[in-house]
C-alpha cells in the first residue's frame, strides 16, 4: 500500500488506532441524559424548587388563620389570715388551692394593606425564579457537555492523523535504513528519519494524555468516576450539521428571563413594603375554660366558661421612617437589576455577532485548508517515489510531509473552532435543550 493510500484509508476510516478493550460506548445524547440526570449542582437545584414549591402556600402568606391551644393546672398550699369588719377572724394553715385553665385561640388578619396578596404572587414567582436557575444550569450543562465531547472527537481526529503520519515516517525510516546499509546515502539521513519519527510518537502520546484528561473531565460533569472509560461514538460529529437560529431573541434567554423574574420579585417586594402604611385589622376569637378550687373561703369552687371574639385594630403612625427606607432601597434594587438586564442583553448581542463571524472565518478555513490538503497529499506523494527513485533528498519528503500534517491540523481544528461557535449561537439563543 502506498503513502498516501494508507493515510487515506488511516483519515477516512473514522476511528482510533488503540488496543482493543472493552468499553462503553457513549453518545453526545446519552452523556446529555446521564448529565442532566446525575449532576449533583442540578439535583440541589431541583431540591430548591420543591422547597420553593412547599413555601408556595397561602398560609405563608399570612392568608390563613392561627389556631392555638392553651391549657394550665397549678397547686397552692398557702397559709390563710383573714380578718373581716365585723371582727371575726380566720387563721387556717396548709390550705390547698387548684386552678385548671383551658383555651383555643384564633386569629384572623383580614386586612393588612394587601401585603398577604403580594407575598402570595411573591412566593410564587420565586418557584418561578428557581425553576429558570434550573433551566440556565441545564442549558449550561448542556453547553460544557458538548464542548467536552467535541473536545474528545477532535482529540480522537488529531490522533488519527498522527497514526496516519507516523505510516508515512515509518516508511521513511525503513527505506532510509535500506539506503544507509546499502551505501546509497548517509547516516545522517536516517537517523533524522528515526527522530522525525520518535517526534510524532512524542506527540501522539501527548494528545492521548489530552485525550484521557478530556474524558476524566466528562466524567466529573456526568457524576460519575473520572477512571470511567468509554470511547465517543459521535466520532463525525465535527462534521455534523446543525440547525441553527437566524436571529438573536434574548427573551429566550435564561438570564434574561431569570434577571426580569427578579425584577418582578423586586416589585413584589415594593407592595409588602407599602403596606407598612395601612392599618391592620385582625379578627380574634377564643373559648375560655377557667375552674378554681381552694378550701379557704365560702365557696368550694368557682368555673367561668364560655367565648370570646373581637376586631383589634393595629396602625403604625410612625417607626423612624423605617417604611420609607426601605422603599428607597427597594427602589434602587429595581434600577440595578434593570441595568443589570440591559448589560445582559448587551452582552448576548455582543457575543452573537462574534460567534456569526467566526462561523463565518472558520468555514472560509475549511475550504482554504481542503485546497492546501489536495495540493500537500499529491507534493507528498511526488517526493515518496522521487525518494525511491533516488532523485529526491530526505529534506525534501521531510517538509512535504510537515506541510500535509499542519494542513489537516489546522484543517480539524478549524471544523472544531466552527462547532463552538455554532454551540454559541445554540446557547445564546436558549435552544441548546430542545437541539440536545
Amino acid at each position: 500500500m502506498t503513502p498516501f493510500r494508507f493515510l487515506l484509508a488511516a483519515l477516512l476510516g473514522g476511528c482510533l488506532l488503540l488496543p482493543a478493550t472493552a468499553q462503553e460506548t457513549l453518545t453526545l445524547q446519552n452523556a446529555i441524559e446521564l448529565a442532566l440526570a446525575n449532576n449533583f449542582n442540578l439535583q440541589i437545584s431541583r431540591n430548591n424548587i420543591q422547597a420553593a414549591q412547599v413555601n408556595n402556600h397561602p398560609g405563608a402568606a399570612g392568608m390563613l388563620p392561627t389556631v392555638t391551644l392553651q391549657s394550665s393546672t397549678t397547686g397552692q398550699v398557702n397559709n390563710l389570715s383573714q380578718k373581716f369588719t365585723n371582727g371575726t377572724e380566720i387563721k387556717r394553715g396548709g390550705v390547698l388551692a387548684f386552678n385548671t385553665q383551658f383555651a383555643v385561640n384564633a386569629e384572623w388578619t383580614l386586612f393588612d394593606g394587601f401585603r398577604m396578596y403580594a407575598t402570595r404572587q411573591r412566593l410564587k414567582e420565586e418557584v418561578g425564579a428557581q425553576t429558570k436557575i434550573l433551566n440556565g444550569q441545564m442549558l449550561e450543562m448542556v453547553r460544557s457537555i458538548t464542548e467536552l465531547y467535541l473536545e474528545i472527537v477532535k482529540q480522537q481526529q488529531l490522533l488519527n492523523n498522527t497514526d496516519a503520519m507516523l505510516a508515512i515516517s515509518d516508511e521513511r525510516v525503513q527505506l532510509f535504513k535500506m539506503r544507509f546499509e546499502s551505501g546509497l546515502s548517509a547516516k545522517m539521513d536516517y537517523l533524522q528519519a528515526q527522530t522525525d519519527y520518535n517526534t510524532q510518537l512524542s506527540q501522539k502520546y501527548t494528545q492521548l494524555n489530552s485525550l484521557a484528561q478530556a474524558k476524566e473531565n466528562l466524567n466529573t460533569l456526568l457524576g460519575r468516576n473520572a477512571a470511567t472509560g468509554f470511547a465517543a461514538e459521535d466520532t463525525t460529529l465535527l462534521n455534523a450539521v446543525w440547525a441553527l437560529p437566524d436571529t438573536l431573541n434574548t427573551d429566550n434567554n435564561p438570564d434574561v428571563q431569570f434577571t426580569k423574574t427578579q425584577i418582578g420579585i423586586t416589585q413584589l417586594q415594593h407592595q409588602e413594603i407599602e403596606a407598612g402604611k395601612y392599618p391592620q385589622v385582625n379578627l380574634s376569637a377564643a373559648y375560655n375554660f377557667n375552674y378554681n378550687r381552694s378550701q379557704a373561703g365560702f365557696s368550694l369552687f368557682n368555673l367561668n366558661t364560655g367565648p370570646v371574639a373581637g376586631i383589634n385594630i393595629t396602625w403604625n403612625l410612625f417607626n423612624g421612617g423605617a417604611v420609607k427606607r426601605a422603599l428607597t432601597i427597594n427602589q434602587i434594587a429595581q434600577q440595578s437589576l434593570q441595568t443589570g438586564l440591559e448589560q445582559t442583553r448587551l452582552l448576548l448581542e455582543n457575543q452573537w455577532v462574534q460567534a456569526r463571524r467566526n462561523i463565518a472565518f472558520y468555514r472560509q478555513q475549511v475550504q482554504l485548508e481542503d485546497q492546501n490538503l489536495a495540493t500537500a497529499a499529491e507534493n507528498m506523494t511526488i517526493s515518496m517515489e522521487r525518494l525511491r527513485a533516488g532523485v529526491a533528498n530526505s529534506l525534501e519528503l521531510r517538509e512535504a510531509q510537515r506541510s500535509y500534517e499542519q494542513a489537516l491540523m489546522r484543517k480539524t481544528e478549524a471544523l472544531y473552532q466552527i462547532k463552538l461557535a455554532e454551540l454559541a449561537l445554540l446557547y445564546l439563543q436558549g435552544n441548546l435543550l430542545k437541539e440536545k
